[in-house]
């Protein structure tokens, strides 16, 4: 990508359409509240076949920058599949253990809450996973992920909290925190979008709600948070000592926006039918994950 652009390269929006339309023909745009809580809709065989999982390796100094990343993972939260991918895409890009696997690998991220000592493990309940022992910093290899507590607030992520941690340069924390943040930015969109289509259809008083304006403020308010959220997630991916402040900006301007969508939806979100806290879910789990790597990481 040009230094003097801050638009993604060819590799980043093709790949982040790919996977709009891989999701959207797995899923048939079913709401999210349909394969939350079951069987993903899309197999992680159909991601390999793919190749999505590779889509980060750099080789011969060629391949996806952060900047294509930010957009693979803004499509990629649009729906919240729940697998893998992005903490495989960021293992394999930074391990070459990780690489070696045919299936989805994860990492241990250190907490900024708890005090045990537990890393959070994205995807660690799923049995076919392992864990990058090394991202560019560490030994370099892969092993199982080990007994621990089950993280069931993000549903969709299927997390642990275990007595194991990933070994990461820099480098590879920063990208990390971008790529989480990023992943809630795509979610804000999602849940915007679904705010707008709500406001058209829904009804009171023989009106749609959203020709009353304290329902047109929310929206817009949220319209305004999403696209601060976009701005400072690819401001991140481009501002290397700025990272952690600009995706934490991010993640929590996108989490001002699904609060805003719940309120568009009367409170509805919080019912189980509506699937709009497995969002929010997403980013409020995205903010613990950021806020660890930058109490470990941003002051370096």
């Amino acid at each position: 990508m040009s230094a003097s652009t801050t638009l993604p390269d060819e590799i980043g929006l093709l790949a982040s359409e790919s996977i709009r339309d891989m999701v959207s023909r797995a899923t048939d745009n079913a709401p999210i509240a349909t394969y939350a809580e079951g069987e993903s809709p899309l197999s992680w065989q159909s991601i390999s076949d793919g190749g999505w999982d590779q889509i980060g390796i750099i080789e011969d100094g060629e391949g996806a920058s952060l900047r294509d990343l930010v957009e693979i993972a803004r499509a990629w939260g649009e729906s919240c599949i729940p697998l893998p991918l992005l903490p495989t895409i960021m293992a394999k890009r930074h391990s070459a253990a990780a690489r070696a696997v045919d299936g989805p690998v994860t990492i241990a991220i250190p907490s900024a809450t708890r005090t045990d000592g537990t890393c959070f493990v994205p995807y660690g309940q799923l049995g076919d996973i392992v864990v990058a022992t090394g991202l560019d910093a560490g030994t370099d290899c892969v092993v199982p992920v080990t007994d621990g507590l089950a993280d069931d607030f993000d549903i969709l992520m299927h997390g642990v909290q275990a007595h194991m941690r990933t070994d990461m340069s820099m480098s590879a924390a920063r990208e990390l925190g971008v790529v989480f943040a990023a992943e809630a930015s795509g979610a804000a969109k999602k849940l915007l979008n679904d705010g707008i289509v709500f406001a058209k259809e829904r009804e009171q008083f023989g009106k749609p709600i959203g020709s009353f304006q304290a329902v047109k403020h929310h929206l817009a308010n949220a319209l305004i948070n999403a696209e601060l959220a976009e701005t400072a997630v690819i401001w991140s991916s481009l501002q290397e000592h700025e990272v952690f402040r600009g995706a934490l900006f991010a993640i929590d301007r996108s989490i001002a926006v699904g609060e805003l969508v719940l309120q568009v939806h009367g409170g509805l979100g919080f019912t189980w039918e509506m699937g709009l806290h497995f969002y929010l879910r997403r980013m409020l789990g995205a903010r613990e994950l950021v806020s660890g790597l930058s109490s470990e990481f941003g002051g370096v």
